[in-house]
Formats: C-alpha cells, structure tokens, sequence
C-alpha cells in the first residue's frame, strides 16, 4: 500500500523510484499485489532486457494470483513479446479470464480480438456484448469502438445517431479521437443536427489533448471565423505551421490558402506557393489554388500554362472550382488554346455540382457568341438557376429578360 500511496497518491508525495522498493519487499515476502506492483514499475522503468524478463515474471505470479489487473498486463506483454515470447493466441485468452473477472481494458481487448478475428475465431456479435460491457464501465477506447461500429458501413447502412451516442461517451471519457470524430459529425450534421459551435467544443477539446488531427481541422475553421479571438488564431497558425512542417499536407495546404489570401493571418504570397506546391503532390485543394497562383503571378512570376496544368489536375479530380476555373481558361485561352466545346462541358459538371458561378458562365455560352450551340431557352434556366442562388449579374439578366416580363404580367 505504501508503494501504491508513493505512485498515485497527490503529486506532492510521489517517489517512483521509494514506491518500486516497497513494492519489491512486498514482493519478496510473497504479497500478489506487491508482486503486481513491482512489475509495472520494471515495465515502466526497465530499460534492459533483464528487466524486461523480471518484469514479466512478477506479473505472472500476481496473474497467478488472480489478480485481473496482472493477468491483463501479462496479457499485454504477451501480445507484444516484451520480456516474454510473444503468442498472440496465448495473449487473447489472458484477456478473456481478465474479462470474465471484471476487468473493463480487458473486456475491450476480449471483444476486439472476437470483433476482428485477431487471435481467436471471429464473432462479431460476442464480440459487440463485450465492448458493450467495457464501455458502459466506463471504458473510452471501448465506446469509440462501438461509435465506429455503427458508423461503417457494413451488412446494414451507417448508424451515425446511435454513433455518435457512443462517441459522445468516449469523448467525455477523455478520448481524443472520438472527441474529434463528434466533432465532425456535428460540423456536418451527420447523426445529430449541425452546429458549428458543438462541432468547435469538441475539436477543442480533441486538439488540446494532443490529436493533431483535430487541431489541423479546428485551425481551419478557426482561420475561416472572421469573429475568432487573435489568441485562437495563432494558435490556430501555430498548429497549422507544427502539422505541416511534421508533413501533413492537408494542413500544408489550408496554411497555404491562409497565407495566400490573408485569411486569419497577414498575406504571405510566396511563403504560401511553398507550402501550396508541398501539399500539390496529393491535396487536390492545394492544386487548385497552387494552379491559380501560378497563374496569376501570386508570389511568382506568372506562368499560365503550368498554373493551367495544375487547375486540370483538380479539375480531374472532380473539384467543381477547378473545373469551373479550367473551363474559364479554355473560353480565354489562357495558358492554353481555346476549347469552346471543352469548356461547356465542364461548367456543365461543376454546375451539377452547385457552383453558381458556372450555371453563369453556362447561361452566357448558351445565349450566344461562342463556339457552341445557341439555346436561348437554356441560356435562360441557367440564369434563373444562377439568380435563385443569389448571384448578383444573372438575377439582374433575369430582372430584364422578356420571358420574364411575361411571367410577371401573369
């Protein structure tokens, strides 16, 4: 107990290297807990291979013991093959006696391995019971879990409701991860109803305890909210710059974005191509907008057919700006030759897409003048489609249009 008190008791207390030596006479004197005790301090501070083995071998006799907390960790070592030979059979049934007992991590390491088949003949549902049980004990990897059971799409379509039940419970049990995955389904309104400032609590929560994915999100929305305190963002930069320069490119490329258009932060045109061409290679947002830069000599001396080659990669990729933005190209000849033809097919893909600008620019080519078919009827539904999205120069084309001057006379 003395050696228990010097590990977890207030901070003011603990003496790591006092409690392993009263855990060691405990030991000695054949205590199981002692014996536990002991051991878990040789895996944490052991750092030879003669630890590794002592470790391993004062847990076993507390496993033996029936302690469900060593038979657990001899679980752990076992599967890991540390300071004992590892058997990942022998390892999934030291989890199950541990769960049988009670023990919550092993409950959720029991109904894993039978969730996935992982060291013993897979059953999903036995396995569900278990990491229900584990995380209604209270435990967090076992409720994220769940939530992403049901949110995978499997023999029945996604559950993301009952989903984010479990992530809810993961997260306000301390999980990161599934703290961030609430989030995002906040943000998107998939499973509960969308709120901004939910989904911004719980990346909060997620980019604070380390998940730098969450941060790199919660930067960016940050960045996005003009009402932000200057504290948020620059921490929100700070993130952003720590992920990127760790080779997340996702966040390589929302800095970039930010640089560029002084979004949250002052404008850095050439420190923004940087990061944008680093995250290029496979973000398909950073093509687009590394693409118009190069384009329209933002931090570099002007390029247009290679700014016109990187929009085309997006735009293959199927991002409705970057079709747009290429078909405006092709109408011009900027950076490249002309393609009427080319051009109306791809505002007609972007327009499917929502993009007003493009149900625009499709009512301008099909009103006449380009090198395409006139359709005047057309040309008119592209307007309208364009004006109900609010888009300032189609309303006004509609306003005086004589179609409909008839409609308002009827």
């Amino acid at each position: 107990m003395l050696g228990y008190v010097l590990t977890f008791g207030p901070k003011s207390m603990r003496d790591l290297e006092e409690a392993q030596h009263w855990y060691k006479l405990s030991a000695e004197a054949g205590c199981p807990q002692g014996a536990y005790g002991y051991g878990s301090s040789l895996v944490q501070s052991g750092d030879s291979e003669g630890d590794e083995v002592r470790a391993a071998d004062y847990i076993r006799l507390a496993a033996q013991a029936g302690l469900s907390p060593a038979i657990y960790l001899l679980g752990m070592l076992t599967e890991r093959g540390w300071g004992i030979e590892r058997d990942q059979s022998a390892a999934v049934q030291l989890y199950r006696r541990a769960a049988v007992i009670g023990n919550r991590s092993a409950q959720t390491s029991w109904g894993r391995a039978l969730m996935w088949g992982v060291g013993v003949e897979p059953d999903r549902i036995e396995g569900e019971s278990w990491l229900r049980r584990a995380a209604l004990a209270g435990d967090a990897d076992a409720a994220a879990l769940i939530g992403d059971i049901y949110a995978e799409a499997g023999a029945l379509p996604p559950n993301y409701a009952e989903a984010a039940i479990w992530y809810r419970r993961a997260a306000e049990a301390g999980h990161a991860a599934a703290a961030r995955t609430l989030g995002l389904l906040y943000l998107s309104g998939t499973g509960v109803g969308r709120d901004p400032r939910e989904a911004m609590n719980w990346l909060g929560i997620a980019a604070e305890a380390g998940d730098r994915s969450a941060q790199v999100d919660l930067a960016s929305l940050l960045l996005n909210d003009g009402a932000s305190h200057p504290g948020d963002l620059a921490k929100a930069r700070d993130w952003l710059e720590r992920a990127a320069a760790s080779g997340n490119l996702l966040a390589a490329s929302h800095l970039g974005v930010c640089l560029l258009e002084g979004i949250g932060m002052d404008r850095e045109e050439r420190l923004a191509l940087q990061w944008l061409h680093q995250a290029a290679r496979e973000v398909v947002s950073a093509q687009y907008w590394y693409g118009r830069a190069l384009s329209e000599g933002r931090g570099i001396e002007a390029d247009p057919s290679l700014g016109r080659a990187w929009v085309a990669r997006a735009a293959a990729a199927g991002m409705a700006d970057a079709e747009a933005a290429l078909a405006e190209m092709m109408v011009n000849g900027r950076g490249g030759p002309k393609d009427h033809g080319a051009a109306l097919d791809l505002f007609e893909r972007a327009a499917a897409k929502g993009h007003v600008g493009a149900m625009y620019a499709l009512g301008m080519m099909r009103d006449g003048g380009f090198d395409v078919a006139s359709d005047h009827a057309a040309a008119l539904r592209w307007f309208e489609a364009a004006a109900e999205r609010g888009h300032e120069a189609a309303q006004h084309i509609v306003g005086h249009s004589p179609q409909q001057n008839v409609r308002d006379d009827r």
